[in-house]
């Protein structure tokens, strides 16, 4: 059997029963369109110390590091606050939104055209199912323009993937929507 993509009507069916998504705005909840939802820019943090790194797995899980950030701007319903996406400056920026993955579906990401249009770069993964919470992403500027980019401003839209099968749930490190481990941890 293929895999499918819910339409509208099963996502706002599955909001409603089981909180899918958090906090969507009053434009996705009444006058979506196409086959996902867009998501928005919630947060933006800076990245202030380096020193991740990422171990293989072998006889033990490997251990992984982050990096250090801090929280540059948040944003607040009824607030304008805008950035500032100066050329080669990179951010992690997680969405207002907070998803309740269900172990049926798989969430991807998809980057809204106008951020590309701007010289944005999105960069993101697929969601597996059981995670919960914010979205983190990484955003980069690869124009030689600074680019305006408002809290608050559809940055990406969610599909969901119905999965025909077993799944196994998330049990990685950013259950929750952490943006990035301050200690050195073993991977689950």
């Amino acid at each position: 059997k293929e895999m499918s993509v819910l339409g509208i009507n099963e996502i706002h069916k599955r909001i409603k029963k089981h909180g899918l998504i958090k906090n969507l705005g009053k434009r996705e909840l009444e006058n979506p369109e196409g086959v996902g939802i867009d998501l928005r820019l919630g947060s933006v943090h800076k990245i202030i110390k380096g020193g991740a790194f990422i171990e293989m797995d072998g006889v033990e899980l490997g251990k992984r590091l982050g990096v250090e950030t801090k929280l540059v701007a948040q944003f607040v319903e009824g607030k304008v606050q805008e950035v500032v996406i100066k050329p080669g400056q990179y951010f992690l920026v997680q969405t207002y939104e907070e998803i309740n993955t269900p172990l049926d579906l798989m969430p991807l990401l998809h980057p809204r055209t106008s951020l590309f249009r701007s010289g944005l770069l999105l960069l993101n993964s697929k969601t597996d199912p059981g995670y919960v919470g914010k979205l983190t992403m990484g955003l980069t500027n690869l124009s030689p323009f600074p680019v305006k980019l408002q809290l608050g401003a559809r940055i990406c839209n969610i599909i969901f993937h119905k999965i025909e099968g077993k799944t196994v749930k998330y049990r990685g490190q950013h259950q929750g929507g952490r943006v990035s481990p301050k200690k050195t941890e073993r991977q689950v």
